[in-house]
């Protein structure tokens, strides 16, 4: 045998040999997952690791070496793995975030942001509004939601991007014929009308809420552009044996400044609204010079939330100067509203 052929076969042997080691060492004996909730490190491990190549640590440490999604795991949104030994692997997964569910024949059909079915299943998750009112055709997994309104679709992504974001995530969320959105948070019944304005009115939605939680009632932002325009409450009057009165068949109601929603004011409000504007022109220019700081809310004697309170001369007044029912400023100099809510007027926000 020549020297250049011994030499070959001497170098096709060590690197024979050498595969042989990496094959056989570098094989994946355990792996530790991470970042799971819904998916089991069974089901993530058999999804990820099906062959020889997958099943060698060098290759896998390879493939998911960086924050990706995984194709054999459309489940995921990222995956990274990391070789803490030639056979042990660390993997950090991330699930595709669940924004809401809808039925379809009895099963709970959960989709992400994008409308992509993420999971159908008998489970309810915590957290996760339904929403109802809309028809789909039949769901297929993996694959985006397929209704005939397809705007009625893109509504539906929007309302609950934009709650999650603002962290505040409803019961259910209904549409109607016409399009129009309700929404449930607990035992407060939001209507939100159609698809327009909505950030501006989640924005106003997020501040209000914590003021009526736990209330049994109906919030009123149909018609809310974010321009002043009001925003009304209705608490729902206990059930009684007694014939109601005038006065108790007229609930509780808030609302913001400006014009419409008169009924949930009743008499009172339009009264108190018309006076207002009789007073506007001669009491306007002067609160704008004594007032300061930034308006904040606060609820006056009728239930009403008023946007525009500010201190004027140690008294809670309104944007056109006009003194505010049941609101005083204590010796903390805070504002005490007829809620019995202590705001601080610097920053309009609940003082600690």
């Amino acid at each position: 045998m020549s020297r250049g052929i011994r030499a070959a076969a001497i170098f096709a042997a060590v690197i024979g040999i050498a595969a042989a080691v990496l094959l056989g060492v570098f094989r994946i004996q355990s792996i530790d997952i991470k970042g799971n909730e819904r998916y089991s490190a069974e089901q993530i491990r058999d999804d990820l690791i099906y062959d020889f190549k997958t099943r060698n640590t060098l290759y896998f440490s390879w493939k998911y070496r960086s924050k990706a999604p995984a194709d054999d795991a459309p489940y995921l949104s990222s995956v990274q793995a990391t070789m803490l030994s030639p056979t042990s692997i660390r993997l950090d997964v991330t699930e595709n975030q669940l924004v809401g569910r809808v039925q379809y024949q009895d099963q709970n059909i959960y989709y992400d942001n994008t409308g992509v079915v993420q999971e159908i299943t008998d489970s309810v998750y915590e957290g996760i509004p339904l929403v109802t009112g809309i028809d789909i055709e039949e769901p297929q997994l993996y694959q985006k939601l397929t209704m005939s309104n397809t705007s009625t679709l893109r509504t539906m992504l929007n309302i609950t991007q934009l709650l999650i974001q603002s962290d505040l995530i409803p019961d259910s969320v209904k549409f109607d014929e016409s399009g129009n959105m309700k929404m449930r948070l607990g035992s407060v019944t939001v209507r939100l009308g159609q698809d327009e304005y909505l950030e501006e009115k989640i924005a106003n939605l997020v501040t209000i809420y914590p003021q009526i939680a736990g209330q049994d009632g109906t919030l009123n932002m149909e018609g809310f552009t974010g321009k002043n325009e009001a925003i009304t409450f209705k608490a729902r009057e206990p059930e009684t044996d007694a014939e109601p009165s005038s006065e108790a068949q007229s609930p509780d109601s808030l609302a913001g400044e400006g014009s419409g929603f008169q009924e949930a004011g009743g008499q009172e409000a339009e009264a108190q609204e018309a006076a207002q504007e009789n007073t506007q022109e001669n009491t306007q220019e002067n609160t704008q010079e004594t007032s300061s700081g930034t308006p904040f809310m606060v609820f006056d004697s009728s239930g009403t939330l008023r946007y525009d309170a500010h201190v004027v001369d140690g008294q809670v007044v309104d944007g056109y100067g006009n003194l505010i029912d049941g609101c005083r400023v204590d010796e903390n100099g805070n504002v005490v509203d007829a809620y019995w809510n202590v705001i601080d007027p610097n920053t309009g926000q609940l003082a600690q």
